[in-house]
């Protein structure tokens, strides 16, 4: 068994900005539902972020939820990179940012 998040439906189509101060649809939210999957998903088990369907995912948005986790002490980052798979068909740069926001945190 797997959690799927899908951005597009689960969260928004376009999520951007990195603080609560900047909108309803930021990395700071993004962040505390990551937050919750991992504290509910099994060790051994994946969490899909599917960002198929989005508009677009601001760097800064990116930047602070999935980075963060590493800031914050979360979760390790060859635990992130065991755990989470990001999936961007439509736009393959979002798992790129992803992958180096993690590894330069």
């Amino acid at each position: 068994m797997m959690s799927i998040i899908n951005v597009a439906n689960d969260f928004s189509l376009m999520p951007s900005g990195r603080h609560r101060s900047d909108g309803s649809y930021t990395g700071d939210h993004f962040y505390e539902i990551l937050i919750r999957e991992i504290e509910k998903v099994p060790e051994d088990e994946k969490i899909i972020i599917n960002f198929d369907g989005v508009l677009a995912a601001g760097s800064s948005f990116l930047e602070q939820a999935f980075a963060g986790l590493i800031r914050e002490k979360k979760i390790s980052k060859s635990q992130f990179f065991n755990k989470f798979e990001i999936v961007a068909n439509e736009y393959p740069e979002i798992r790129e940012k992803v992958k180096r926001y993690v590894s330069e945190a």
